[in-house]
């Protein structure tokens, strides 16, 4: 866990040592969501990024992945 300073204008820096384990460069898109008290800041995929991860997550699905744009109404 890291201590990190909300700026004034509500600027985080991430730690080096963050950016570096997950590979974030500068410039990079990030999504952020709040859910209960917590943030979740992500790096951010294009929907054909998105679709390719999801391959594979449930075993002899029926929904095909390009219908959850649909569903979660991207």
């Amino acid at each position: 866990m890291e201590k990190v300073l909300l700026e004034k204008q509500g600027r985080l820096l991430i730690p080096k040592k963050i950016r570096e384990k997950l590979g974030l460069r500068t410039g990079e898109e990030l999504t952020i969501e709040t859910k209960e008290d917590k943030m979740i800041i992500s790096a951010f995929k294009t929907m054909p990024e998105f679709v390719s991860s999801l391959k594979g997550c449930v075993k002899e699905s029926r929904i095909k992945p390009l219908e959850l744009k649909k569903i979660w109404e991207f």
